[in-house]
This record gives C-alpha cells, structure tokens and sequence, in this order.
C-alpha cells in the first residue's frame, strides 16, 4: 500500500492545524509516501504566504523549509509528465476538478494503475469524493480526527 498526498494532507506535516494527527498517525504506519511534484511548489507557496502572514516566525519557516527538504527525497515523487497529463481530460470531464487538483488526482490514479494499492489523503471534499468515484482508497484528515 502506498499513501499519496495531495497539498492540502501534506502541509499536515508542517504546520499544526485541525488533521495534523490524523496525518501524522497515517505517515506512522510505515507505508510508502507519494505526492506529486505539483505538492512541492504549493508546500513552499503556503509555507511562504504564511510567514508573510506573520503565522510563522522567520527561525520557524527556515527550520520548515530545511524538514522539507530532507523529507522530500523521501517521498515517492509522481512527476507531471505524458502519462499523468493523459488522465487529466477524462477527470475533468468527470469530475468538477481544478487543474491542480486533477494532477493530484491523476498523479495517484496513475500509481493505482501501476499495479500499487494506493490510498488518496487530502482535505477537499470535491476532491475525495473524485478519488473515491475512481476507486482510490481515501483519507479526509479532518474528518478522520
């Protein structure tokens, strides 16, 4: 079984908000963990819009940033390319997606399709009830608390 995660699970390890737990239980368990690298750009961008927000403190966002990169390497990395962009049109067409919500959605249909069980993370229910209409495992960090 492999956890894939979109932002809005992912940023669940960073930064404490309601469904920190319920991600942090989840990494716990030992499973494999994939995100797109989508995930990275918008993990740096909220982290960012928060420290300019005054949520962190500079020393907190730098100590942030650093945690994320030494855990990114770690993480199964689902790169946008042919294969992922190809699920896109059908998703959308589907679904009421957003586009970075498809690639999410796209980047775990496409291990699923790679022969690995894989369970959907995230906090957006259009989003969850997406992943689980094609038949991902799912994980709504909030309600799951």
């Amino acid at each position: 079984m492999i956890l894939f995660v979109d932002s809005s699970a992912l940023v669940k390890l960073y930064v404490e908000e309601q469904g920190s737990e319920r991600m942090r239980q989840a990494v716990a368990h030992g499973n494999p963990v994939a995100a797109s690298d989508l995930a990275f750009a918008e993990i740096h961008a909220a982290l960012a819009r928060r420290r300019r927000e005054g949520c962190l403190l500079a020393p907190e966002f730098d100590r942030l940033r650093l945690q994320l990169a030494g855990d990114w390497p770690k993480l199964t990395q689902v790169s946008i390319g042919p294969e992922i962009l190809s699920l896109v049109p059908e998703l959308c067409a589907r679904h009421p997606l957003r586009g970075a919500d498809a690639l999410h959605l796209a980047s775990a249909l496409h291990l699923q399709l790679s022969g690995l069980e894989t369970t959907f993370a995230c906090s957006d229910r259009t989003l969850l009830a997406a992943a689980a209409s094609e038949g991902l495992a799912t994980i709504d960090p909030v309600q799951d608390e």
